[in-house]
């Protein structure tokens, strides 16, 4: 499932088309899963509420995500674990990651790395 977090929406002003990007970006994997006959949902709200009614909707007992940095994501996991247990895996790195350099823009980093990250070397 992907939900788009109304609350930090509302506080971070991203520019429709990023916003319509990421929404296309999600429809695509969807599409993939759902003809493998994966039930996806995409949504809108508050994070912890929706994967909540989506995991009672579908009598899940656990919940398996991603983990990752993101301050966010350690308080909804921890408001998530009150109710439901919580797996949280870990991300994989595609490419080789200096956490130190910073990068300014995504299409330049992506011309270092794609080679590396398509597999071609």
């Amino acid at each position: 499932m992907f939900v788009f977090d109304t609350d930090f929406l509302s506080s971070a002003r991203f520019a429709f088309h990023r916003l319509f990007f990421i929404y296309e970006s999600v429809a695509e994997i969807f599409a993939e899963r759902r003809a493998r006959g994966i039930v996806c949902s995409l949504r809108r709200g508050r994070v912890v509420d929706e994967v909540l009614d989506f995991a009672r909707a579908h009598d899940a007992d656990v919940i398996v995500t991603t983990d990752t940095l993101g301050d966010r994501f350690a308080e909804y996991r921890d408001e998530m674990s009150a109710t439901i247990r919580v797996d949280a895996l870990p991300v994989p790195d595609l490419v080789a990651y200096d956490a130190a350099r910073v990068p300014r823009r995504f299409s330049a980093w992506w011309r270092e790395v794609e080679g590396q990250a398509l597999g071609g070397g």
